[in-house]
C-alpha cells in the first residue's frame, strides 16, 4: 500500500521576501506543488492543503486522509542578515529519522550553512496531527541570497524533499526524465567533463553573487568571508580572470577572491 504524505504549505502571505516581490505563502504553495509531483511520480499518495487554509483545517484533513507523514512547508526568516540554511523540526525522536533523511538532500542544496534537525514541542502542526510531522523550513527568505535561491529552485527543493522521504520509506527515488535540468548541460550550465570543487571566500568583506559570469551582470546577493561553497561550472567574464557557478543555483562569484580547498 502506498504511503500517504500530507503537504501543508505556509499560509503566511504577510511574510515578504527580500527579493522577487513575492511572499512565503506564494512560494510555499509552489514548493508543495513541486513536492507533490515528485512524490506521486515515486508512488506516494499525496494530498496538498488548500492555499491559505488554517492550520486547524489542515490537521483535521491530514488525519482524515490517514497521512503517514504530515509535512508543513515553510521558509524562514531571522534578521535580514543570515542566510541560515535548512531547518527541520519534529516532536521527538520518533520523527528524527525522517527529518534526517530530508535534511540530507535539502540541506545539501540550500545556500545557508546552519542546517539542523531539532525537537520542537510548541508548534500546532507538530503537536496536533496523528501522523509524524516533518516540519520543513526550506531556507531564509529575508536575505537576497536566500530569497533568490528559493524562487529559482522550486523544483529542486521539491525533488530533494521527495528524495529524503523515499529514503526514509525505502522507496526507489525516480528522477524526472522529462524536465531534467539537473542532467542537461544547457539547463544547468554544467558539463559532464567538469569536476565540481569547493572554494573558501577570502576577502574580509566577502564577495558578491551575480546573475551571470561578469561584473556586467546584476548583483543578486553576497556571501561572507570564510564560507565554503561548491563550484559546478567555470567561465571567463568581465571584472575577474575566472567566474564560478554556485551549486545552489544562487548565481556566480569571482573565483579570484577564493581559495580552492577540495
Amino acid at each position: 500500500m502506498a504511503k500517504k504524505i500530507y503537504l501543508s504549505p505556509s499560509n503566511q502571505y504577510s511574510n515578504s521576501y527580500a527579493a522577487g516581490g513575492t511572499n512565503e505563502m506564494a512560494q510555499c504553495d509552489k514548493i508543495a506543488a513541486a513536492t507533490a509531483t515528485a512524490l506521486k511520480r515515486c508512488g506516494f499518495e499525496v494530498k496538498v492543503g488548500k492555499s491559505g487554509d488554517t492550520m486547524q483545517n489542515r490537521c483535521s484533513e491530514s488525519d482524515s486522509f490517514g497521512a503517514d507523514i504530515h509535512m508543513p512547508i515553510h521558509t524562514n526568516a531571522y534578521n535580514g542578515k543570515v542566510t541560515g540554511g535548512t531547518r527541520i523540526f519534529c516532536l521527538n525522536s520518533n520523527g528524527k529519522s525522517a527529518c534526517d533523511k530530508v535534511l540530507k538532500y535539502l540541506g545539501a542544496i540550500s545556500p545557508g550553512t546552519g542546517d539542523s534537525v531539532k525537537y520542537e514541542t510548541g508548534l500546532y502542526e507538530i503537536n496536533s496531527p496523528k501522523a509524524l510531522t516533518v516540519y520543513v523550513e526550506c531556507e531564509f527568505h529575508d536575505t537576497t541570497t536566500g530569497a533568490n535561491w528559493i524562487i529559482n529552485n522550486v523544483s529542486k527543493i521539491g525533488e530533494a524533499i521527495c528524495h529524503g522521504l523515499c529514503d526514509y520509506f525505502g522507496v526507489t527515488y525516480k528522477t524526472d526524465s522529462t524536465s531534467s535540468g539537473s542532467s542537461s548541460s544547457s539547463s544547468t550550465g554544467t558539463s559532464s567533463s567538469f569536476k565540481s570543487y569547493i572554494v573558501r571566500i577570502t576577502p574580509s568583506d566577502g564577495v558578491n553573487i551575480r546573475k551571470g559570469a561578469g561584473t556586467n551582470y546584476a548583483v543578486v546577493g553576497a556571501i561572507p568571508k570564510g564560507g565554503a561553497y561548491t563550484i559546478v561550472e567555470e567561465k571567463t567574464g568581465a571584472g575577474a580572470n575566472k567566474w564560478g557557478k554556485l551549486k545552489s543555483g544562487a548565481g556566480w562569484i569571482a573565483l579570484d577572491y577564493t581559495e580552492k580547498i577540495k
